[in-house]
């Protein structure tokens, strides 16, 4: 057995020896034998040069990480970091789009889905190529919304007008019982609000949940049309099918100044709903502050005992909470 000296094994002696013996024994072999073993070590000089670069590689990876690393070395370094996260940089203005040139006329005729999709997208012309063409203007979807419906939740108010005076219905309900107005409602689109109510659209309208356009307005946060509705004779204490008034709707979604415009406007405070609650109990701690606040800010607010009973439980429920934060 051949012994092998440890300088041998670091170093690597053997395998350079290994290596030389077969380059000996090649000389004796024929061509065709030389040639494999000289494929043989190529593929191993191959593979070695392989490993090396991946080496190579790696070491950079590492090199260039770590050069872009941040290093906060001293105060100053900190200083100058936060310094320069605070540089607003400069925004990249995008071109606007152009928007797409609608053909001034068109030969073929407009289907129902086009029309409605068209009442949709503000399209006027083919709207007007529709209803020229004898279509019926009340013509609706799977769900009964009409193209009057859809143009009113998008405030398209020349198309509104066009259907109306074309002949379409003033009043048509959608599968949920909502009308034009609580769609325009929904969209918040005041004109459109304006022009119904001046057709004629009843402003005490309700849908199949009993909530008015009223209602709408105020879940969707749109206050300027609360006002105008209030101001055209909408009851402001009105009750939908769960018992709950506009007031209801205001503290439960948060809509902190739709609930001040009805607070202005008197509304009543006292009315229960389904679950025999009044308007306060689901809203969160930081919007009950708020109603306080705003509560006691209002001389003119009507005291009876109900509410005298709620503005108490306020005041105990802001002082629980002052001293809940300062504990």
């Amino acid at each position: 057995m051949e012994l092998i000296s440890i300088q041998q094994l670091v170093s690597n002696e053997r395998n350079e020896e290994k290596v030389r013996g077969c380059e000996v024994l090649a000389e004796d072999l024929t061509p065709e034998v030389r040639w494999q073993k000289r494929s043989i070590l190529g593929v191993k000089e191959i593979i070695k040069q392989e490993k090396q670069k991946a080496e190579d590689e790696k070491r950079k990876k590492i090199e260039n990480f770590n050069n872009s690393r941040i290093r906060l070395e001293s105060l100053e370094d900190l200083q100058s970091f936060i310094r320069v996260r605070k540089e607003k940089k400069p925004r990249i203005k995008k071109e606007p789009v152009p928007p797409k040139l609608e053909p001034q006329e068109t030969s073929e005729p407009v289907d129902v889905p086009l029309f409605l999709l068209a009442a949709l997208e503000d399209r006027v012309l083919l709207v007007n190529k529709y209803l020229s063409d004898g279509g019926n203007p009340n013509v609706h979807d799977q769900f009964l919304c009409t193209a009057l419906h859809r143009a009113c939740l998008r405030g398209h108010q020349q198309i509104v007008e066009n259907l109306l005076n074309a002949g379409a219905t003033l009043e048509p309900m959608d599968m949920l019982g909502g009308t034009p107005l609580h769609w325009a409602c929904r969209g918040g689109q005041l004109e459109i609000i304006k022009l119904l109510l001046n057709r004629g659209a009843k402003i005490h309208h309700k849908d199949k949940l009993w909530s008015t356009p009223l209602h709408v307005a105020v879940r969707t946060g749109h206050c300027d049309c609360v006002e105008h509705l209030i101001g055209c004779g909408a009851n402001i204490n009105t009750q939908d099918k769960e018992g709950d008034t506009p007031i209801h709707d205001a503290v439960r979604l948060g809509r902190f100044k739709a609930m001040q415009m009805l607070l202005m406007y008197r509304a009543n405070l006292t009315i229960r709903n389904e679950v025999e609650s009044f308007f306060l109990p689901s809203a969160p701690w930081a919007f009950l502050l708020e109603i306080t606040c705003l509560l006691f800010s209002m001389p003119l607010l009507p005291l009876t005992p109900q509410t005298d009973h709620i503005l108490h439980s306020f005041v105990l429920l802001t002082s629980a909470l002052n001293l809940l934060l300062h504990t």
